[in-house]
């Protein structure tokens, strides 16, 4: 696959109405699958990108349960978790964590230095990124500029050149690159981007 290019393997490419395993379609991002100016975006990273249709997920928990790690084609530990928080003085911040594990917020306030952060309300989520709790992502920063200015990042994730997945738009498509691209990415779309300290 050549890098920017946002399609699958050749050996993976398979007609879209035809299924891979558990629903999992690998699909050739054609305009109809990626936006134009997400596809842009995903062309200046200049590296490998993949788009997968897999079964709607609402949550992580449904997720795992539904084997969405294999309909990825991704090790369950590289799977991204994206949470949008608010603190007392109302900045959001998107965080995007590794893994399925409860993100370690007392890090994530030490390094954007607030005192208290919470989730931040459907209400929120609805105006800044017009989406719902459980499908945010860092893609929904595509055109919402400005509206959440703050993303911070698990540094687990970005010292990988292993794929995660980043939803796209909807609760069933999802765009898999490397974890070390998202600092990049991030900076794209926000102003203020913070890495969390591996470990």
């Amino acid at each position: 696959m050549r890098p920017g290019n946002g399609s699958t393997d050749p050996a993976a490419r398979v007609d879209l109405g035809a299924p891979v395993g558990m629903d999992k379609k690998p699909l050739d991002s054609g305009d109809r699958m990626v936006p134009q100016p997400v596809r842009k975006l995903l062309d200046g990273l200049r590296t490998n990108w993949r788009v997968v249709q897999h079964p709607p997920l609402d949550t992580i928990d449904q997720g795992m349960e539904l084997g969405i790690a294999d309909l990825l084609g991704l090790s369950a530990e590289n799977l991204s978790k994206f949470l949008l928080l608010e603190d007392v003085g109302g900045l959001l911040i998107l965080l995007v964590a590794k893994g399925i594990v409860q993100p370690d917020l007392r890090q994530v306030r030490a390094v954007v230095g607030c005192r208290r952060l919470h989730m931040a309300s459907a209400a929120t989520l609805r105006q800044c990124l017009d989406t719902v709790p459980g499908r945010v992502s860092l893609l929904d920063l595509v055109g919402h500029h400005g509206q959440v200015d703050t993303v911070v990042l698990d540094g687990n994730l970005t010292a990988t050149d292993e794929q995660t997945a980043l939803p796209l738009g909807s609760d069933n498509v999802s765009v898999c690159l490397p974890g070390s691209c998202l600092p990049d990415l991030a900076r794209k779309l926000a102003s203020q981007v913070f890495i969390l300290p591996e470990g």
